[in-house]
């Protein structure tokens, strides 16, 4: 785009000009008188299921929140509210950009700069290509691209062999010749990742490993395997939790949710836990991996998840985990309160003491069914914050569009994925990437073409995130959150407005006076305040 070229501007009429699509009618058939109730309207009722009369931002039916979480804080707050140590004088006086990005590097996470890629799918395993290359080989070459766009850290799938192609159910974790490739090829990647200045996260399934042999006739002896210390993981029933339905071993009741699929591992045993860490530790001083990605951690304690953390790679590196929480329904509606799947979060980020991230479920099923049903009211919660765990907790909160799993079985409206990424990266949170969205791996020409445009909508706002210094701590706005129309200012440097309508009132018009079109596509529209273009 031609610096200066306005392609999607608005005018003082009231109206969204060309390149925004044309409003359309409710599901109902109702006017659009319908359509210009606020996300204030709405009730918290969890039965909620469209707006009723106004009620302010703060009211509420729980008094047990804390209303202040919730409020905005003015932009001369945040050095104060996020670093503990003082500010000094010069930092205060440089502009706002400058101090915000000092203030996130200072954080003890590490996590308010992260911008994360996942870089496989359910069919990464599959070999490509004319030589048929490995998937670590792949992704190798791409090293380049992944630097360009911005990442500062890439997930990579669980690299140990497993009874499964996909590594989820592990069989041995010092074998790491599986389905993506070899030992050599994943260590080359990772140093490749490494000289990018990028960081290698290892999907480690720890909650449960498969048996190999049968003792009178049940799967509950483990594989003769060797640490790097010598230790012998021969395991027996002892490994295994006692109350497993499927596996049942000798070891202590389990911690967690079950998994019926494989024995779970008995995390209260400390043989056990000692064998964890020391294969954490191998994966991060042998093979190369800065962080963690913990799969299904429902399975186990959240105190456990803290110990392998704080015994390897520390509160300082980034990791993540993920607890998919159901979420709240009426048959097939999704009701507007979503507190409980979001308290579920919080509860396991206390009780891990924030040794990682979690993926926000809650965001990502609430702004789905915003853009399927065209009720983008539902982005704005009855405070007035973002709905999900990113309105609770952003620093901890992982802000994705789609996975491995949810594309599968749970996907994202496919024609509307470049809004989805609009939402994720202009916002507080965690943004999470996910690799088919920016490349194919044999796709037919017209998909290879749709994923080449998408890539470039993602380019766009991954730079619109960078100029703006957006990170996990950014001030939200919510300006407008009605049936077709959202629109939010972040950090009063980035403007995004969602959804299909071109009306909208002349004070959010005012207040782009002083940005300019960055980005644009099917049904948002992104500003940048023009002295970061």
């Amino acid at each position: 785009m031609e610096r200066g070229r306005v392609i999607l501007s608005t005018t003082r009429a009231g109206r969204w000009s060309r390149g925004a699509p044309r409003a359309t009618r409710p599901r109902d058939g109702s006017r659009s008188s319908r359509s210009r109730r606020p996300a204030a309207s709405l009730s918290n009722d969890a039965d909620a299921h469209a707006p009723t009369p106004t009620r302010t931002p703060t009211e509420s039916s729980d008094e047990s929140l804390d209303e202040s979480r919730f409020r905005p804080v003015a932009s001369s707050d945040l050095i104060d509210r996020f670093v503990e140590d003082a500010v000094d004088e010069d930092a205060v006086a440089r502009s706002f950009c400058e101090a915000k990005t000092e203030k996130c590097a200072r954080r003890k996470t590490g996590y308010s700069n992260v911008v994360l890629l996942q870089a496989f799918d359910w069919q990464s395993w599959m070999r490509g290509g004319r030589e048929e290359t490995s998937f670590y080989a792949r992704t190798e070459a791409r090293v380049g691209m992944i630097e360009d766009l911005g990442f500062t850290h890439v997930w990579l799938p669980p690299p140990g062999a497993s009874v499964d192609r996909h590594g989820f159910l592990p069989k041995k974790w010092y074998d790491l010749t599986s389905h993506y490739g070899d030992e050599r090829e994943l260590v080359t990647l990772i140093e490749a990742l490494k000289h990018r200045g990028v960081d290698a996260i290892c999907d480690v399934v720890v909650n449960h490993k498969c048996a190999e042999y049968s003792a009178d006739g049940r799967f509950v002896s483990f594989a003769d395997e060797t640490s790097r210390s010598g230790r012998r993981l021969d395991w027996g029933e002892f490994a295994i939790v006692g109350d497993h339905p499927v596996f049942p071993g000798k070891g202590g009741d389990d911690s967690g949710d079950t998994i019926d699929i494989a024995p779970d591992l008995d995390h209260s045993n400390e043989e056990i836990r000692e064998a964890i860490v020391e294969w954490l530790n191998w994966l991060k001083e042998d093979i190369g991996f800065s962080g963690y990605r913990f799969d299904y951690v429902r399975g186990y304690a959240s105190e456990y998840a803290r110990e392998y953390v704080l015994r390897t790679v520390g509160l300082e590196a980034f990791c993540v985990a993920e607890n998919w929480v159901g979420m709240c329904w009426s048959d097939d509606y999704l009701l507007y309160n979503q507190d409980k799947p979001r308290r579920a979060l919080v509860d396991w980020l206390q009780g891990s003491g924030d040794c990682a991230a979690l993926f926000d479920f809650p965001t990502k099923g609430i702004l789905q069914e915003a853009v399927k049903r065209g009720e983008f009211w539902r982005l704005a919660d009855s405070r007035r914050g973002q709905p999900g765990l990113s309105g609770w907790a952003p620093q901890s909160s992982a802000v994705f569009i789609e996975n491995h799993d949810t594309a599968r079985q749970w996907a994202f409206p496919r024609d509307r994925l470049g809004l989805g990424y609009a939402y994720a990266l202009t916002h507080p949170g965690i943004p999470v990437v996910f690799a088919p969205h920016l490349w194919s791996d044999g796709g037919d020409a017209v998909e290879n073409r749709r994923v080449e445009r998408l890539r470039e909508e993602i380019r766009a706002l991954l730079d619109i995130r960078k100029r703006a210094c957006v990170c996990c701590e950014s001030v939200l706005d919510i300006k407008i959150a009605e049936w077709d129309l959202y629109v939010a200012f972040t950090d009063d440097a980035v403007a995004v407005k969602l959804g299909p309508r071109y009306e909208v009132p002349p004070f959010v018009l005012d207040a782009l006076e002083d940005f300019e079109l960055a980005a644009h596509g099917d049904d948002y529209a992104v500003w940048l305040r023009k002295d970061l273009l």
